[in-house]
């Protein structure tokens, strides 16, 4: 029973945050620039508020890093053995873009290591969630227990195994694709497929797709709840070319390259 794990609560307050973010998304919204000069929106700031209350509420104990909120210093936060990591919003541009692949997304990270991975897709109502060995999906907005399928991939795709099956799905940014990461798809001999944000790697665990490259550094909160789901459905996290599973809780904050199967 979904009621009966440690983290059920978390589930509504994805749905909450989820339908904050789909309500911005049909009604409207306003945008300004971080200091990075990405775009930040009223949605993504509101959907902070729902889940940082929301993790207050049910785990007041566990320190929270957040991509809208990270201001805990260096110091600090090296002393922490399990944290949140959440995004609120990735795929900020998709969503400002009005595509429908964007995520909510809250990660738990301990000893360095995800160990549970939430990530709703408001546009689509799927509720993704991977920990303790398993992974389902659900209706994101009912959280009824009859929407429950069970994530398992059967047989892995491996860029490193020259016995794969012929032309790979191989998932690339729908808007920020670049030389590199082409190249990997083409030496893999694969089908290049367009999504964004973190649902690349649900898409992997749902078994639409096989593997996912990324040749450029990225925030740890943008693949760490989506490494979380697709961990749990069999497939893992690596950085680019080793088998070395991606760690969390770095000094900046950010994930070498990695690939995704």
């Amino acid at each position: 029973m979904l009621s009966s794990m440690p983290w059920f609560p978390l589930l509504s307050v994805m749905r909450d945050a989820s339908a904050a973010v789909m309500n911005a998304f049909t009604e409207g919204f306003s945008i300004s620039e971080k200091p990075d000069e990405t775009p930040v929106t009223s949605a993504d700031l509101e959907a902070n508020r729902i889940i940082l209350e929301g993790l207050k509420k049910y785990f007041p104990a566990i320190p929270v890093v957040s991509e809208e909120t990270a201001s805990e210093l260096w110091d600090v936060r090296r002393t922490w053995k399990r944290f949140f990591l959440i995004d609120p919003i990735d795929g900020t541009s998709e969503f400002v873009a009005h595509r429908n692949d964007f995520t909510v997304n809250i990660a738990l990270i301990e000893d360095g290591v995800v160990s549970l991975g939430l990530v709703s897709a408001p546009a689509t109502g799927e509720l993704f969630v991977g920990g303790d060995h398993q992974a389902f999906i659900l209706n994101l907005y009912s959280l009824e227990e009859s929407s429950y399928q069970c994530l398992q991939r059967e047989s892995r795709f491996s860029p490193h195994n020259t016995k794969n099956r012929s032309q790979p799905k191989v998932l690339v940014s729908a808007l920020h694709k670049d030389g590199p990461t082409m190249d990997l798809v083409a030496a893999v001999g694969g089908v290049p497929i367009e999504v964004g944000s973190s649902l690349k790697f649900c898409r992997i665990a749902d078994g639409f797709a096989d593997y996912y490259p990324r040749c450029k550094p990225l925030h740890e909160w943008d693949i760490a709840a989506g490494h979380g789901v697709l961990k749990a459905a069999g497939g893992n996290v690596y950085c680019l070319g080793t088998t070395e599973e991606v760690h969390y809780g770095s000094q900046f904050l950010e994930t070498p390259a990695f690939e995704a199967y």
